[in-house]
């Protein structure tokens, strides 16, 4: 069910018998994608100080309460919107989100504590830079997107994190975190007349005055080949990938399928043909990427560095192979059970659940039934996918990412 404040947050909710948890969150629309490069990082920080305390709750006692009560409480920021969420027994919605609210609406912005903060987010920083993979799938979106905000790092850059003050935080958060960008998203064992009440007391506070913003655009040409070379790795990471279409598209379950038949499984084609018939990589999989705007597709496999150029040639060889062949008996088939099948799977964790909700509110602004979008997946034609396929892998449209061995 949903619902509408009169200061624009929308509230949905889906009641999901036979459990005693709920799952509940807040998500604002601001991410990454927001910022300015003197503000890059500051979505996450502001995410990291909320749970820093409130007049009523210092940072220990949010903690204590909240594990007092055998909820999960976390958040998480991403590149288009930042998430606050709890996964509790059904007994302590109350109290609950009075926690959640509280950290929300009232946050200190202690100077002592941002300083703190921002030392913890620089170790998040070189702790991902530490890591090949990370830095490859960065290196990635820099070559699809180079010099648009939705290539920026979520977590910042050192220098740009360093130089947030206290007031960039609360002049931020004024800024984005408002009624008309806000929404609750629940699932579990509570009604919908119940949520329905609790947002209304707390958030109808939360002002609706969030400014329009003019997306800039893509740039035009893509960079079709980047290469970092790394200390202390041993094999040579890879990336290869192109711009889609957004979240709201037609094409996208045949996307879903696309993606999920090469691979997105221990039966797929380039997990069989990569990993089982030559050996080249352990950890191979494609990847699929939905945003507002755009999106993105696209294949990641390590491998020895003396290997790499081979590796590469066989996934185009892949890739070409399904263009020009169309796939093998029962494989469209298969491949839809395997994706209805982790959908379904997937759906009996409420945090799950919330997520789907919210998601689907943010960049459909609707609530699709599960039931239809198993029906969407069943509806997928061989032809639609052979179709996509053949628009997607063309060589030229490209961008490959590497980070091998020094």
């Amino acid at each position: 069910m949903k619902t509408c404040l009169d200061n624009g947050l929308r509230l949905v909710n889906e009641e999901v018998k036979g459990v005693r948890s709920v799952s509940l969150g807040i998500a604002f629309q601001t991410g990454s994608v927001h910022e300015d490069k003197r503000q890059s990082g500051i979505s996450h920080l502001i995410e990291h100080m909320l749970f820093k305390g409130t007049p009523k709750r210092d940072a220990y006692r949010i903690a204590v309460e909240a594990d007092s009560l055998g909820a999960e409480l976390n958040g998480f920021t991403t590149k288009e919107f930042t998430y606050y969420y709890a996964r509790f027994l059904d007994q302590y919605l109350e109290k609950v989100w009075d926690i959640l609210t509280d950290i929300i609406l009232n946050p200190l912005f202690n100077r002592e504590d941002l300083e703190k903060e921002k030392g913890v987010v620089i170790e998040e920083i070189r702790n991902s830079k530490d890591s090949p993979e990370e830095e490859v799938f960065r290196q990635l979106s820099n070559c699809l997107y180079s010099g648009h905000p939705i290539s920026s790092p979520i977590l910042g850059q050192e220098d740009t994190v360093r130089k947030i003050e206290r007031k960039n935080l609360i002049e931020f958060k004024n800024k984005r975190y408002c009624g008309n960008n806000a929404i609750v998203a629940a699932s579990g064992k509570l009604s919908f007349d119940r949520i329905k009440e609790l947002v209304a007391s707390t958030l109808t506070s939360l002002p609706n005055n969030v400014q329009k913003t003019t997306s800039k655009p893509f740039p035009e040409e893509t960079i079709k080949f980047k290469e970092k070379k790394k200390k202390d790795i041993s094999q040579a990471h890879i990336a290869i990938g192109r711009r889609t279409f957004k979240y709201n598209s037609p094409y996208r379950y045949p996307a879903l399928i696309l993606n999920t038949l090469l691979g997105g499984s221990m039966s797929s084609r380039l997990f069989q043909r990569l990993r089982e018939t030559e050996g080249l990589a352990y950890n191979i999989f494609s990847f699929l990427q939905f945003f507002s705007n755009t999106g993105i597709i696209g294949i990641y496999l390590a491998t020895n560095p003396s290997k790499q150029k081979k590796a590469i040639d066989l996934v185009l060889k892949e890739l070409k192979r399904l263009t020009k062949d169309g796939l093998n008996k029962n494989e469209l088939k298969n491949t839809k059970e395997h994706l209805k099948g982790g959908f379904i799977l997937g759906l009996e964790s409420t945090v799950n659940r919330m997520v789907r909700i919210l998601k689907e509110e943010m960049y459909l602004q609707k609530e699709i039934s599960i039931d239809k979008i198993l029906q969407s997946i069943e509806n997928v034609k061989e032809d639609e996918v052979i179709s996509l396929a053949r628009e997607f892998f063309n060589k030229d449209q490209f961008a490959v990412s590497i980070v091998s061995p020094e």
